[in-house]
């Protein structure tokens, strides 16, 4: 990805108010680390799915074939925008870890972009959709954080009308997939207790980490209205996630007892050797969605608008997407 993405994706993250912590941790309970990782990952099973459904929304229910037809069906573009995740498990992890977080709110926003694609169907009235969105390990504002993001996902859509007299009406699959997460360096040893134990953490290097595999489902309809093509859909997602920290430093101390002292307390798991500790949660869940909008029309290129709101959490998202379209 060249600087100029860069510069844009990093931007949009400003815009839309995420304020990066700074490293310096502090004493820190084993168990009540491990427990927020678990509400962390419960929080994010949610939100992921979410998030993932950005890119691809078109304002067109259905384009058209690419054969037989004449022109045929296609178009290419980007989109890119948020969607809002709830803030506490999160504030709550991210102190343990030694975050110091800037601001006190109830949503975070997540950011989100791809270019994408999208062919019309072969003889049946379908069309097939591609989006993929990347950025590698990068420096944030010159600072010793990075973060890295990945989002790649398709559809494929079904026009049950295909609006030559009434609306246009698709149904559609599609699969998504995002990863990503932020990772900092720490000045100073973390000290992290557990009954009357501890380990020590060496000037570590702290990761939180997210990703998640989503099978989504949508319905939506449209209508063009001289430039104008408003619309609005319904969408499903049973989703695969798992979330939590990974931490690189030389460990020293008592290792033996740890995972002994998390499952007598019913905790999950932690990952823990001489060069580190990790523990990521899993977590599965279904999320529902409305999206709509709508679209500007000019000649062959197309500018929509797009609105979203997870029914289960409350969240709320926008996207701004730009085409060249048949």
């Amino acid at each position: 990805m060249n600087k100029q993405i860069r510069k844009i994706f990093f931007a949009l993250l400003l815009v839309v108010g995420i304020s990066f912590p700074v490293f310096t941790l502090s004493p820190t309970d084993l168990g009540e680390l491990q427990k927020e990782v678990a509400s962390f990952s419960g929080d994010l099973a949610k939100s992921l799915p979410f998030n993932s459904t950005l890119g691809l929304n078109w304002s067109d229910a259905y384009i058209g074939k690419l054969f037989p037809s004449v022109p045929p069906h296609f178009g290419v573009g980007g989109s890119f925008g948020f969607t809002t995740m709830d803030m506490p498990a999160l504030e709550k992890l991210a102190g343990y870890l030694g975050y110091s977080l800037p601001f006190s709110t109830n949503k975070m926003f997540l950011p989100g972009y791809t270019a994408e694609g999208r062919i019309g169907g072969f003889f049946l009235p379908f069309d097939i959709g591609f989006k993929f969105g990347y950025i590698p390990p990068t420096g944030l504002w010159g600072s010793s954080m990075n973060m890295n993001y990945l989002l790649v996902g398709g559809d494929i859509r079904y026009a049950v009308l295909d609006g030559k007299v009434l609306p246009k009406i698709s149904i559609g699959v599609g699969l998504n997939y995002m990863n990503a997460g932020v990772e900092g360096k720490v000045g100073e040893d973390q000290v992290i207790n557990f009954d009357s134990n501890s380990i020590t953490l060496e000037k570590p290097d702290v990761n939180l980490k997210w990703d998640t595999l989503s099978l989504d489902f949508t319905a939506q309809i449209s209508k063009s209205f001289l430039i104008i093509t408003p619309y609005l859909g319904l969408g499903a997602s049973y989703a695969w996630s798992s979330a939590g920290y990974s931490v690189d430093a030389n460990v020293t101390g008592d290792k033996q007892d740890i995972n002994d002292y998390l499952s007598s307390h019913g905790l999950d798991s932690m990952n823990v050797d001489s060069s580190g500790i990790s523990s990521i949660v899993k977590n599965s869940a279904f999320s529902f969605r409305a999206f709509g909008g709508f679209s500007i029309n000019l000649m062959v290129f197309r500018l929509d608008f797009t609105g979203l709101y997870s029914f289960l959490d409350k969240n709320y998202g926008a996207s701004f997407g730009f085409r060249f379209q048949l």
